[in-house]
């Protein structure tokens, strides 16, 4: 068995044009990370956390305009912008795969030579589709993930829909170790710019990119690159990592209270994952700005994130002891096996989470811009999440809302505290590393498949904020005055593919609207039982928020 590692010279993740064509750099660490995971699920037939990014496009025809002539250019112009997107962030176009020479993960891009080629990779990734359903729903349908990133233009049979409105619904899918969750809508909105200036600026914009090689300019380097990040560790972040390795292999102080461990109650039974669904919540505008309002002028400095990680903690607490414990066993089939049995009353209830944070900000210009979306540039916090509360739940609301205000500020510290560390945008190689599973040469050449890991006693629930997409995506766009057209942005979100059994709970809001969603597998969990749990999450906020009876 042969470790994957990336490599270890700075050099090596620099993009080198190896012979006509190909350009190749090794995989960083993040890259390595995500790559591993698909592989290490491959035996399911699915893509572990491949990336799926939704935007809907609207256009209102003017009564002068023929829908169908504007559709037919809405689509033409999409494909265009596709094209033109690929010349600019040609990392879309990129894979990463195992060299079983050098021991390593490489990521290689390929240039598109001639008209025939660029038609080919057209046909492959841009994929105009009408499965009679919106983007949504399509996306819940179980499409395979391609290898390569692919465009889906999804135009939705909707009943209702006035003959002159053109929607369409945009739905990217993407290996995770091309692009992440921010970088993704960074993606969507600048390709909805071109497919505008397509739509608007005439044969000029139409002529399109030739490639060349010159495109290759525009590859994105790895996150340690973008961030400027030492190839050897200073002696400060080699001490930083010492101490969190000795940290994490501490042993639990046996006079210490007893923590329980505690996840999402799950079915139990399948062994292998089944369809990947997202479900959400829209929170109205009067909601959103209320709750906005109530924690800048009650709690400066915490965020809606913030609010609704501590009720995502209380809600797991909550259905923990709101089971009926003396008549389950630890086999029941929606229970996990580590649930506390009813003499334990007096242990401390533990959930464990950690924090995926976008590391932007951390980078080098022009790597901290969207001509760069195309990258993994996030990481992994150096210790873990860990939220203690009672095991039994308090009474009074007076007492509910002490509460959930300790759990808040535990949360609010933790995130702060990654926040404020000056060390941890460095150390992110090392920690990807540190979680990267070791995986047999067979499978990381895809020789063999390895034997899908099988559901987690202690299903985890994460929360991922996009914070205010707003900043990131534009919602409304000219498509000129002497039209008086407008193509308007809506409901843009981005997931992972889940097949574990817990669940992936994401945050935002655009256009004043937050939106709670959820990722989870119906192998392990059902439509009823992820939304119950989105409602009971939303009205424990709502509840301290409004000081009633129920935070």
């Amino acid at each position: 068995m042969r470790v994957l590692k990336a490599g270890v010279k700075r050099d090596d993740y620099n993009w080198r044009q190896i012979r006509p064509g190909l350009w190749q750099r090794d995989a960083d660490e993040a890259e390595v990370f995500y790559s591993s995971l698909a592989k290490l699920y491959a035996g399911s037939g699915r893509m572990h956390f491949a990336i799926t990014g939704h935007i809907s496009l609207t256009i209102s025809v003017p009564s002068d305009e023929d829908p169908e002539i504007v559709s037919r250019r809405l689509d033409e112009s999409l494909r265009i912008a596709w094209l033109r997107q690929r010349y600019e962030t040609p990392t879309i176009a990129s894979t990463v795969h195992y060299d079983a020479l050098d021991g390593k993960s490489k990521k290689s891009y390929r240039t598109i030579p001639d008209d025939a080629s660029t038609k080919a990779w057209l046909e492959k990734t841009f994929q105009v589709i009408s499965p009679g359903q919106t983007g949504e729903d399509w996306a819940n349908s179980d499409p395979l993930a391609p290898t390569t990133a692919t465009l889906f233009v999804v135009c939705p049979a909707i009943a209702s829909q006035d003959s002159s409105t053109i929607r369409r619904d945009l739905i990217l899918r993407s290996p995770h170790d091309i692009i992440d969750g921010i970088g993704t809508l960074h993606f969507l909105n600048s390709l909805v710019t071109k497919t505008t200036q397509a739509f608007t600026e005439g044969e000029f914009f139409r002529e399109l990119p030739i490639f060349d090689g010159s495109e290759a300019s525009n590859l994105s380097p790895p996150y340690r690159v973008a961030a400027n990040i030492p190839s050897t560790p200073t002696p400060e972040h080699q001490s930083r990592l010492s101490t969190i390795k000795a940290t994490t292999s501490q042993p639990a102080n046996p006079d210490g209270p007893l923590f329980v461990d505690i996840g999402i109650p799950y079915t139990h039974g399948p062994l292998l994952p089944g369809k990947h669904q997202r479900i959400a919540h829209y929170l109205s505008r009067e909601r959103t700005s209320a709750l906005i309002t109530f924690l800048k002028e009650s709690h400066p400095g915490t965020t809606v994130t913030h609010a609704f990680h501590t009720a995502t903690a209380l809600t797991l607490r909550n259905m923990y002891t709101s089971l009926n414990l003396p008549s389950m066993s630890s086999t029941s089939s929606s229970t996990p096996s580590s649930m506390p049995v009813p003499e334990q009353e007096q242990q401390v209830m533990r959930y464990t989470n950690y924090l995926l944070r976008n590391e932007r900000a951390a980078c080098q210009p022009p790597y901290n811009s969207p001509l760069h979306c195309v990258s993994v540039y996030h990481s992994l916090p150096s210790t873990k999440l860990q939220v203690d509360m009672s095991f039994t739940p308090p009474t009074t609301s007076q007492e509910k809302r002490a509460e959930f205000e300790t759990v808040l500020n535990q949360i609010k510290d933790y995130y702060t505290s990654v926040r404020d560390d000056p060390l941890h945008y460095a150390l992110a190689p090392a920690i990807w590393t540190n979680w990267t599973p070791v995986l047999p040469e067979a499978v990381l050449n895809g020789e063999e498949k390895m034997e899908v890991p099988k559901p987690k006693e202690v299903p985890s629930v994460s929360v991922s904020s996009m914070g205010v997409v707003d900043g990131i995506v534009k919602r409304v766009h000219d498509l000129g005055e002497e039209r008086g057209m407008k193509l308007e942005v809506q409901r843009p979100w981005v997931t992972g593919e889940e097949l574990t059994n817990g669940l992936g709970v994401f945050l935002g809001s655009f256009d004043g609207v937050l939106c709670l969603s959820c990722a989870y597998n119906e192998a392990w969990h059902d439509k009823k039982e992820v939304d119950e749990f989105l409602w009971e999450v939303e009205r424990l906020v709502g509840g301290w928020v409004e000081g009633v009876d129920g935070s």
